[in-house]
């Protein structure tokens, strides 16, 4: 029986213990900071102290992610996944957020062709395969579609059945969610970018009436669809939607994922977090909550909150 892998990406705001109980394994992306390189591997341990370092207080760029080259990618897969299983789906943040889906595409032909050698000498047979999906979500979107792939081969299902489950069904019921508490530092990110989620003339109104916008993500288009009193005002109403969804019964899978880019014990102390606890375990749904990524956290700022859930028709946000 051949084995099969599930990579994923550092942005990928999946609780770490469970990428750990789930076998995903982490592509690294590398973080710029003036003259200096770090590697974001989600290391949940070290991400205060990459927080402190690179995000907090910092607005001026002062540093970005970049994804690994096709050459590192294919250096990376031969030394760390080749040799211990037949093939790999890579499930990577959306293309319209980063190079690293088209980087990947570009490795894969020479991937497999240096596979060979390393394959032989582990005592397997034939080339590796590898597969490439742009999820067309970031953070705990990516999170939540990993996991079901992860679930789905974890329960005998092919290879070729999970991606056609992430191609055909679970990415475009991906919906993120993302409340930004520093607005300055989301508006000069998404200006660099090209980006209008926060305009001008929103983080001037945001910044006068601490206005914070709700931002929802689906199918790779991101704007912005409410407004709220702060930022815990919009964690509030946002929470109070996803108790919705699951009332509703309207989740394609039983799992909500949410991340914090700080300390995730505030998020699990707020009343609203903990009435959706409670609402999601009478309905046997799980929920995920993990520090954002330094890679997502990066975009949108210290202290912002992201939040997905997968649905074909969810109920409005109110």
């Amino acid at each position: 029986m051949q084995e099969t892998a599930i990579l994923a990406d550092a942005a990928c705001d999946m609780p770490r213990a469970m990428m750990d109980a789930l076998g995903v394994r982490t592509i690294p992306f590398r973080i710029r900071a003036g003259d200096r390189f770090v590697v974001d591997t989600r290391d949940e341990a070290e991400l205060p102290n990459l927080y402190q370092k690179y995000l907090v207080g910092k607005q001026d760029h002062y540093a970005e992610s970049i994804p690994l080259l096709e050459r590192e990618l294919e250096d990376h897969l031969l030394k760390n996944v080749v040799a211990g299983c037949d093939r790999a789906i890579l499930l990577t943040i959306a293309s319209s957020r980063s190079k690293l889906y088209s980087n990947a595409t570009g490795a894969v032909v020479g991937t497999v062709a240096r596979s060979f050698k390393l394959r032989k000498d582990a005592g397997r047979s034939g080339l590796f395969d590898l597969t490439v999906i742009d999820t067309g979500a970031i953070g705990p979107g990516q999170a939540l579609i990993v996991r079901e792939a992860a679930r789905m081969l974890a329960d005998g299902a092919s290879a070729a059945s999970v991606v056609d489950a992430v191609e055909n069904r679970l990415r475009d019921a991906a919906h993120m969610f993302l409340i930004p508490d520093e607005l300055l530092y989301m508006y000069t990110r998404a200006k660099l970018k090209g980006e209008n989620s926060i305009t001008w003339s929103r983080y001037m109104l945001g910044s006068a009436f601490n206005i914070r916008p709700v931002i929802h993500m689906h199918r790779g288009v991101t704007q912005a669809i409410a407004k709220a009193r702060g930022n815990e005002e919009g964690v509030r109403r946002l929470l109070s939607h996803v108790e919705a969804c699951i009332r509703a019964d309207s989740l394609l899978t039983p799992a909500v994922a949410a991340c914090y880019a700080g300390d995730i014990d505030e998020v699990e102390s707020l009343p609203a977090w903990q009435s959706l606890k409670h609402i999601a375990a009478s309905r046997n749904v799980e929920l995920m909550l993990a520090p954002m990524s330094l890679t997502v956290a990066l975009n949108v700022g210290a202290g912002a909150f992201g939040l997905s859930y997968l649905s074909e028709a969810p109920p409005p946000f109110v």
